[in-house]
């Protein structure tokens, strides 16, 4: 059971910020910001939920049924993430990929300090195991001052050579034709080895740099996860699943002729047409 304590705050963007210096001290930490963009389909402006009560994770065998259980016995909030290779456990597939950051393919938690947040109302929800130390702790994260972080270099390099890139494109390509597929997604890594980096700092400048609807710092111990998504992948509000992917996008004008010949020229390009039935397919 959770204990649910109301709280007005004067400043939200100075708020956030505090919130996100004073969440660095726990294992676990997830933050997900709308960046005041405005949804049809939105709950809060920003979420913070820190400290893992319980938690779950494994690998693609039988993930949906080891969440299945644990969301059961919980029945409480839940943040974590469903890897891609999850695809290995509804469909004969396999990934040879090589993994330098040995993430579980599953992890979700219960957390014991969570925060939401809607213009200037916060509502803290603690487990009640430590509704205690609301005030205290409230009282902390108003305190809190962003640290300043020193620039450092890393070298990023690619993990698929050009000729190996090139190689992959002429398979696909191959499908392509054959008609084994229409569009196909080629995704590349990039990685620095030994790097010196402070994620909170990097997930700020990220955010500030793109200010998506979709923001993500996600934190588990020495593991970390950025994103600056503009997609919601799904949301469910009752028997109604929403899904709200991009693809095809046009330039808009301030002038309704030409933003109006800007949306008629995206609809009848044969190659964007051609990804909006893709996702649509997809999803």
């Amino acid at each position: 059971m959770r204990t649910s304590i109301f709280k007005t705050i004067s400043n939200a963007a100075e708020f956030k910020s505090q919130l996100l210096t004073w969440s660095q001290q726990f294992r676990e930490v997830v933050f997900l910001d709308s960046n005041e963009y405005h949804q049809n389909y939105s709950s809060y402006d920003y979420v913070l939920a820190v400290d893992a009560f319980t938690s779950v994770k494994t690998d693609f065998h039988n993930a949906f049924e080891d969440l299945h259980q644990y969301q059961s016995q919980t029945k409480d909030w839940l943040f974590g993430y469903l890897s891609y290779d999850l695809k290995n456990d509804i469909e004969d597939l396999k990934s040879t990929n090589f993994d330098g950051l040995d993430f579980p393919d599953l992890y979700f938690f219960q957390p014991k300090k969570l925060f939401l947040i809607k213009e200037n109302q916060v509502e803290v929800c603690y487990l009640n195991m430590c509704d205690d130390e609301v005030e205290d702790d409230f009282e902390k994260i108003i305190a809190s001052t962003s640290i300043f972080h020193l620039p450092s270099s890393n070298i990023i390099k690619q993990r698929i050579s050009k000729e190996k890139y090139l190689e992959k494109v002429s398979k696909m390509l191959e499908h392509i034709h054959r008609g084994d597929i229409y569009e196909a997604n080629f995704c590349m890594e990039f990685y620095a080895e030994n790097a010196q980096i402070e994620p909170l700092d990097v997930y700020q400048k990220l955010n500030a740099i793109s200010e998506p609807p979709f923001a993500t710092f996600f934190k588990n111990d020495k593991q970390y996860l950025m994103s600056a998504s503009p997609e919601r992948y799904l949301k469910k509000e009752e028997t109604k699943v929403i899904s709200q992917p991009i693809k095809g996008t046009s330039k808009r004008f301030d002038d309704l002729e030409m933003d109006e010949n800007s949306k008629k020229l995206l609809s009848e390009n044969p190659k964007e047409r051609s990804e909006n039935i893709m996702i649509v397919d997809l999803v």
